[in-house]
């Protein structure tokens, strides 16, 4: 199924979170509504800063060993030194902004919006009560301004009610002492300014301007500075007319689509959904944005705090998020969070000091707001998970890897991953002649034990073995292109460190989540499964290894998927289709697609009914239209899934098809981006894979394998040879082979 640039929506949309996405990184816009048009705003470097905290000294790895009760995992997190959070300060947060409520002319009310994908232009047609048409509206979000332009040359608006996030948070913004906003209303628009106690203030303003309505979100020292700014803003597109606005972000868009992968696969629902993820992404990651996307990008809802704060989760979320970026080519889109974690410097060599003693450590909390410091608090879930740092240490390395950048590579991703990797290095002990890590965790796991207790850490956790093996691998890699000398530690962490942890009899033996703690619970967080992915760190698949991994594959299965969330069923399918399963993948999604995506086509946090998972039981009876939770992680994972269907490349080889299911027996691709800066195409015809397509931008060699292939033509220039599959194409800068079978 061809894509389609143009998305539709039904009015009423009912829901914030049913609404349509309008973002460039920092301003965020959900476009839903009734008889009213009703646009709920936010801005994701809108803050409350108080009461982020790092490790406090004392709290020592030492000290958190000795603490360490395998019976008891509260003693370990009571070794944690921390300071008691002053009254009326919670931990940082984004903070919910509010919406502004468009009233149409008497008897009109929103009948359909059209989102073209393309040029980022939203269209409302509004019609009469009859369904005769009225008028069409225009929204258009500025790419580099905090400025949203609705062209409205019909006059259809007749009133704009502002809704400041207060009337529905007031108690929770009064307990934490946020005064009330000050409302604006009259000839210079409407809107609200909030005052915050720490931070600065917020304007949020709507006014009429040539052709239609403009609305700015701008920030301020204090509230006169930030409604001069917003007033500056809307005066400037007066002065410059909206046709200059929309020549801008017409030219963002068609930069921003150039070269995009092109696939085709027969599911109007996944083709729509693909179209909408990719246009999200650039929404939530702009290149122009100060800060990057956190759990839900700019679009926080109005109606409750900011799930998790909003914050930027680094144990999966952020990850997920981003990894999009790869396949996509939509490197540039990396670099506000690379500024981001770089600007963490300062707090994660602090973390690694008071941990280890250390001036040239690294160490990032699972938890942080825009800053770095913990937003969550200081536990062993924030501050024993090297693999937090180290996951975001492979973003960095994967740039290289797509890129070839090495000045990029030398000036901060090898320095980046070198400091993570010497938290590894200080944690590793010897034990029985191999290296051992003798405290961690695995990511959000925890073990129920005797007497309502619980346990989170333990020895040599399979997903951080996984995560140092991934550093060490790209190092002594990064060190060699460099010319540089590498650390023997990290030689001696290939060859002594195990590449995970076992568990079960003889010939049943299975990944464990640490030493001697089996998957005993349905878990929604897959890290002990990160050899496979994301780390990809198996090698050479021996008949052993291949029985570990089958025994591990099975038992997670049988465990069931009970609890998990919106982000964890997509990176399942990863798994499953690097595990070269060809079914499964479809499968998982389909189901997802039903529980976990809502009628706005927006992946949702909590179930959409009960039935087929647990997760959060008691919260899917509360209203949807006050509890509805959305996050970009299981959005964006479940794009990366769909490309990952088609072509990924684990343990240096790029499978084309590698877990197409039967059901797609007609599917192409175009343009994805694969490691060594290569991009490549594929065609699939009545089940059968028919050609392949790759291009070189700097040069080098690719492996490759196509399932169903054992030999193939291979054209290059005019002329043509016959390859065995697996095979080793070397290509020059800017040529292109393809590939047919024999």
């Amino acid at each position: 199924m061809k894509n389609d640039p143009t998305l539709e929506w039904s009015f009423p949309i009912p829901r914030t979170h049913c609404g349509v996405a309008l973002g460039n990184g920092n301003f965020g816009a959900l476009v839903w509504g009734r008889e009213r048009l009703r646009i709920t705003v936010n801005r994701a470097d809108f803050w409350d800063h108080r009461g982020g905290e790092a490790l406090i000294e004392g709290t020592t790895y030492e000290r958190l060993k000795a603490a360490y009760d395998p019976a008891d995992g509260a003693r370990l997190n009571a070794a944690f030194i921390r300071e008691k959070r002053p009254e009326g300060v919670n931990r940082p947060s984004r903070l919910p902004v509010g919406r502004f409520e468009l009233a149409l002319a008497p008897g009109l009310a929103p009948r359909r919006a059209v989102l073209d994908v393309r040029t980022g232009r939203l269209s409302i047609a509004v019609a009469d009560g009859g369904g005769q048409p009225a008028g069409t509206l225009l929204l258009v979000l500025a790419p580099d301004r905090n400025l949203l332009f609705i062209a409205d040359p019909d006059r259809l608006v007749g009133a704009v009610q502002s809704r400041p996030a207060r009337e529905w948070v007031g108690e929770h913004l009064t307990k934490y002492r946020f005064t009330p906003p000050t409302v604006i209303s009259g000839p210079e628009g409407e809107g609200w300014i909030q005052d915050c106690p720490a931070d600065p203030s917020l304007a949020s303003l709507c006014r009429r301007v040539p052709g239609g309505l403009a609305i700015c979100l701008a920030l301020g020292t204090d509230a006169g500075a930030a409604v001069a700014a917003a007033r500056a803003e809307i005066e400037r597109l007066a002065a410059e007319g909206a046709p200059a606005l929309l020549e801008r972000s017409d030219a963002w868009w068609r930069d921003y689509w150039a070269g995009m992968p092109e696939v085709e696969i027969p599911s109007e629902f996944f083709t729509r959904f693909l179209e909408y993820a990719l246009f999200k992404f650039a929404g939530a990651t702009n290149p122009n944005s100060p800060l990057p996307s956190g759990l839900q990008g700019p679009w926080i809802e109005e109606y409750q705090p900011a799930p998790w704060s909003g914050d930027y989760h680094f144990n999966v979320n952020i990850q997920q998020i981003y990894t999009l970026a790869f396949p996509t080519g939509r490197f540039s889109h990396l670099m506000p969070l690379f500024d981001m974690v770089d600007r963490f410097r300062p707090v994660m060599r602090h973390n690694a000091r008071v941990l280890f003693g250390i001036e040239d450590g690294l160490s990032l909390a699972h938890a942080v707001d825009d800053r770095g410091r913990a937003c969550g608090g200081i536990s062993s879930g924030a501050s024993l998970d090297p693999a937090v740092s180290g996951w975001t240490a492979q973003l960095y390395w994967l740039y290289y890897q797509y890129t070839l950048d090495t000045d990029f590579l030398r000036e901060r991703a090898f320095p980046f991953m070198a400091g993570v990797m010497r938290v590894y290095e200080e944690m590793l002990e010897e034990k029985e002649g191999r290296l051992s890590l003798p405290l961690a965790i695995s990511a959000e796991y925890a073990q129920p034990l005797p007497g309502g207790k619980r346990q989170n850490a333990g020895r040599d956790p399979s997903n951080q073995l996984a995560c140092a093996h991934m550093l060490a691998e790209a190092l002594l890699q990064a060190a060699e292109t460099l010319g540089v000398p590498p650390r023997p530690i990290w030689r001696r962490i290939r060859e002594a460190l195990p590449p995970y942890t076992l568990i079960g009899e003889p010939g049943e033996e299975r990944i464990a989540i640490w030493e001697g703690q089996d998957l005993d619970i349905c878990h929604r967080h897959h890290g002990h499964l990160a050899a496979i992915y994301p780390f990809d760190t198996l090698g050479e698949i021996t008949p052993e290894k291949q029985r570990v991994i089958d025994n591990t594959v099975d038992h997670w299965i049988l465990k069931g998927m009970g609890q998990w969330s919106e982000w964890c069923i997509p990176w399942a399918a990863i798994l499953q289709a690097r595990l070269g399963f060809t079914e499964a993948p479809r499968v998982l999604l389909e189901m997802w697609r039903e529980v976990f995506v809502n009628e706005g086509l927006t992946t949702v946090y909590l179930p959409r009914f009960r039935g087929i998972t647990a997760h959060r039981r008691a919260d899917l009876v509360k209203p949807k239209e006050t509890s509805e939770i959305m996050q970009l992680d299981g959005c964006m994972a479940g794009a990366t899934a769909l490309y990952e269907m088609l072509v990924h490349t684990r343990g240096g080889v790029t499978y084309v098809f590698p877990a197409v299911s039967e059901r797609w027996p007609d599917v192409s691709f175009r343009n994805i981006h694969l490691p060594g800066a290569f991009r490549i195409a594929g065609a699939r015809r009545g089940g059968v894979t028919v050609g392949v397509e790759i291009e070189s931008r700097r040069g080098g060699t690719i492996r490759l394998a196509v399932p169903g292939w054992e030999r193939a033509t291979l054209r290059r220039g005019g002329r043509e040879e016959e390859v065995a599959l697996p095979a080793a194409l070397a290509l020059a800068p800017g040529e292109t082979v393809s590939l047919r079978a024999r």
